[in-house]
């Protein structure tokens, strides 16, 4: 196999440099990746149709789902085109035994590509479950909890086995609620720091140490123990239990006030628009999709227009009124009052007579509260990667 794809892409290689017009194959691979996997944020699918000879195509790239790529061959036989398939199927070999990882960081930043200069498109929390697709020097392409794909720095994770995974799932941890803090090496504030820790992030119980009337015995994923004041954390799956409360929404958005905007930013140390809104919702158990453009797709959806009925929690995207374009969302709180992160957290109003309106048009709304257990809103205690059962 491995000599037909080296065969296969010096034939490729020939052919090209030869100008030849596109293969018909190349617009079925096009076809498919626009019908099952229009959104590559959260499907691998990098695939090419290379003509070998007037009989052969050549299929190579990535794809993580198998549909896919039986519904590519289906279409290509359909059409009556040979072809090779030399698509990596993800997650590949490289991480067969480890195929799920957990973050180790409070905040650590994924990019686009695997390399430090490569955009910096979400960040991931201590704690947070990652799928495994592949490694390249240093770096592995990872899914996070609610689809997005990116890569990540091996140092800020580590990587478990499925057995692993089930026993952490089955494990008693807890979440840390206060803005900021650390885990101390002993259990005393002035001891020294082991870890610093965010809004949000997952700490295990250690049951090696022994914790007090103030102080919790904790360890991190990567194996590191210390101790967290028991005021700024909650048993994980009672805080997973608790109803969605609009006030407790509006609490969490209001605590990043004047918090400096960040491109990629999902932690209280720096946020973009999108990734307040995210962040708020987590602290209240939910998982929201990633991107402004794909919350807009959520929920239950109205027209801008329509901002007077509007809910405190409702999103509100903004963009090109005349492209429909998102590039901005913020949180809805009271009287025509959201709060967003544009240049740095803060609040405007909707309403063109108040002294805070913001004058870019707000082109739909998608209410969450109502749809939660719908695509792009997710339940942390229904979420499979978060615990084993359904509860």
């Amino acid at each position: 196999m491995k000599i037909l794809k080296i065969l296969g892409i010096v034939w490729c290689s020939l052919w090209t440099l030869c100008g030849t017009a596109a293969p018909p194959a190349a617009e079925i691979v096009e076809q498919i990746g626009e019908k099952f996997a229009p959104d590559r944020r959260v499907v691998v699918y990098d695939v090419e149709a290379d003509q070998v000879n007037d009989t052969l195509c050549l299929l190579r790239g990535k794809c993580d789902r198998t549909a896919i790529i039986d519904s590519l061959e289906k279409a290509l036989r359909k059409e009556n085109i040979p072809y090779m398939n030399c698509i990596t199927l993800l997650p590949d070999r490289s991480v067969t035994d480890y195929p799920e990882a957990l973050v180790t960081l409070s905040s650590v930043n994924l990019r686009a590509q695997p390399a430090h200069a490569a955009e910096m498109v979400s960040q991931a929390l201590m704690g947070t479950p990652l799928r495994v697709l592949e490694r390249h020097e240093g770096w592995y392409h990872v899914q996070s909890p609610e689809g997005y794909l990116s890569w990540i720095d091996e140092s800020a994770i580590t990587l478990k086995t499925k057995e692993e995974m089930d026993q952490w799932r089955e494990a008693q941890r807890f979440i840390f609620t206060d803005y900021m803090g650390f885990i101390y090496a002993a259990p005393d504030e002035t001891s020294t720091h082991v870890s610093d820790l965010v809004l949000g992030s997952i700490l295990e119980l250690d049951p090696d140490q022994k914790s007090n009337r103030k102080f919790m015995a904790v360890q991190l994923p990567d194996g590191r123990k210390g101790f967290i004041s028991r005021h700024q954390i909650r048993e994980l799956s009672d805080w997973a239990d608790d109803p969605l409360d609009p006030e407790q929404l509006e609490k969490t958005a209001r605590s990043m006030l004047g918090v400096p905007y960040l491109w990629g930013g999902t932690s209280v140390k720096g946020v973009d628009c999108s990734g307040m809104v995210k962040t708020a919702y987590w602290n209240s158990g939910i998982i929201l999709i990633r991107d402004a453009s794909q919350q807009a797709l959520t929920g239950e959806r109205f027209v801008g227009e329509e901002w007077r009925k509007c809910q405190k929690g409702d999103l509100l995207f903004f963009g090109n009124a005349a492209t429909g374009r998102i590039t901005h969302v913020g949180m809805y709180l009271d009287n025509g009052r959201f709060i967003h992160s544009s240049g740095k957290v803060r609040i405007n109003s909707l309403d063109p007579d108040a002294d805070d309106f913001v004058g870019y048009p707000c082109l739909s709304i998608s209410r969450i509260k109502n749809r939660i257990g719908t695509s792009g809103i997710t339940r942390v205690s229904e979420h499979p990667w978060y615990f084993n059962r359904k509860r």
